[in-house]
């Protein structure tokens, strides 16, 4: 490990690499939270009768925006694992 201090532009990449991967847990918790609307709350409340039947055609809403959340998600975890190349500048053993 070098003791010499980070420039500009490890920090920004540092900025971007960080940014992407709270991105990546927003939509993944947004993925989680429509398959759970439109995989188990909405069929539960359909059956019971506290919704009409015509909520089940909402379903698919919550599973392409679902599906749509994961996509995003799987877009921003690559561009992590591309931005992660700055940590190789300044710290050559990352993985341990």
């Amino acid at each position: 490990m070098d003791p010499v201090a980070l420039g500009l532009t490890e920090w920004i990449e540092l900025g971007k690499l960080l940014t992407s991967l709270w991105v990546v847990v927003l939509f993944v918790v947004l993925f989680a939270f429509n398959m759970i609307i439109g995989h188990n709350f909405l069929p539960s409340f359909v059956a019971s009768g506290h919704l009409p039947a015509v909520w089940q055609k909402v379903r698919l809403f919550f599973y392409v925006s679902g599906f749509a959340c994961f996509a995003i998600a799987v877009f921003f975890f690559v561009r992590v694992v591309d931005l992660a190349s700055v940590l190789g500048t300044f710290w050559s053993d990352y993985w341990i």
